[in-house]
C-alpha cells in the first residue's frame, strides 16, 4: 500500500512537471495587422527539410524581404512576433526554424537558400537574434543582401567577428547588457569588425530575451525577465533601421540619428545608409 502511494505521488509530480513545462514553453500567437497573411510551409533547402512561416504584407508589390533567424535551441515561433510586425510594416517576412542546433554552416546555407527562393526583385535584409546573428552573418557571405541586423547577436565560437569584417553592407547591432547568455556581450567584437556603415546601440538595463519576440516563461527564468520598455526599444530601432535601409524611409533614418537622445539608452550611431 505504501509503495502504491509513493508511485502515485511520483506520477502526479511528473504530470505536474509536464504541465508546468508545457505552460512555460508556450508562446502567444502574434496578432496580424489587417490584410497580413500567414502561411506555414515545409521546404527542402540546401539539403535540409525546414519548417518556415511566411508573413505576407497586405500589399506585396516587390515588398522588401526580411529573413529572420532565431537563437540557440529555439524555433521559429520565438520570432513570430517579428514576422507579424514586419509584415504589418510592409515587409515580406520569412521566419524558419534553423535545422541544426550547432552547425552554423548548415543553418547559414539554409538562410541563404531562403533569400534566393524569395528574392525576386526585392531588396533583402537578414535579421538574427543571438545565435541567429552568427548564422545570418555567415549567410550574408553566401548570397548578396542589402542589410544585416543583429538582435543581441552572439559570436558562438569566436569566428563571427572574422566574418563580420567581410560585411560591407549597412549593418546594425542592438545589444542587451553583457551577461552569460550573450557570452558577456561578445557582440562588441562584431561591432568593432564591421567595416561598413553601421548603427549600434546598447539598450541599458535590458536582458538577452528583450530582443526575442515572443519569449517564453522558462526562457525568462533562465535568461532574465523581459521589460516592455526595453522590448519596445529593440523593436523601435530595429524597424527604423530596416525601413531606412530597405524602404528609404527618411523619418526612420531620423529616428536612428536621434537615438542617442532616447532617455535610458546608451547609443552610438553612424549614418551613411
Amino acid at each position: 500500500m505504501f509503495r502504491r502511494k509513493i508511485v502515485r505521488i511520483i506520477l502526479a509530480l511528473l504530470l505536474l512537471l509536464a504541465v508546468l513545462y508545457a505552460f512555460g514553453r508556450s508562446t502567444p500567437a502574434p496578432v496580424l495587422a489587417p490584410g497580413v497573411t500567414k502561411e506555414h510551409l515545409r521546404l527542402t533547402l540546401a539539403g535540409q527539410t525546414v519548417s518556415v512561416t511566411l508573413y505576407r504584407p497586405a500589399k506585396d508589390d516587390n515588398a522588401p524581404l526580411v529573413v529572420v533567424a532565431h537563437g540557440f535551441s529555439r524555433a521559429k515561433r520565438y520570432m513570430s512576433g517579428w514576422g507579424a510586425e514586419l509584415a504589418g510594416q510592409g515587409f515580406l517576412a520569412v521566419v524558419p526554424t534553423q535545422p541544426s542546433l550547432v552547425n552554423h554552416e548548415v543553418n547559414s546555407s539554409v538562410l541563404a537558400a531562403l533569400v534566393e527562393k524569395y528574392r525576386e526583385k526585392r531588396r533583402v535584409a537578414l535579421v538574427g537574434f543571438s545565435m541567429g546573428g552568427h548564422t545570418t552573418l555567415l549567410a550574408a557571405t553566401k548570397t548578396p543582401v542589402d542589410a544585416w541586423l543583429g538582435l543581441d547577436p552572439v559570436d558562438m565560437d569566436g569566428t563571427a567577428k572574422d566574418v563580420a569584417a567581410k560585411i560591407k553592407i549597412p549593418s546594425a547591432i542592438l545589444c542587451a547588457e553583457p551577461e552569460m547568455w550573450n557570452m558577456r556581450g561578445n557582440a562588441a567584437g562584431l561591432i568593432a569588425a564591421l567595416p561598413g556603415p553601421k548603427f549600434t546601440m546598447k539598450v541599458t538595463g535590458s536582458t538577452h530575451l528583450d530582443a526575442e519576440w515572443p519569449p517564453d516563461f522558462i526562457g525568462q527564468i533562465a535568461c532574465g525577465f523581459v521589460t516592455p520598455q526595453y522590448q519596445s526599444a529593440f523593436r523601435r530601432y530595429a524597424l527604423a533601421f530596416l525601413k531606412a535601409t530597405l524602404q528609404g524611409d527618411a523619418e526612420a533614418k531620423a529616428v536612428l540619428q536621434s537615438a542617442a537622445q532616447d532617455a535610458g539608452l546608451a547609443a552610438v550611431t553612424a549614418v551613411g545608409f
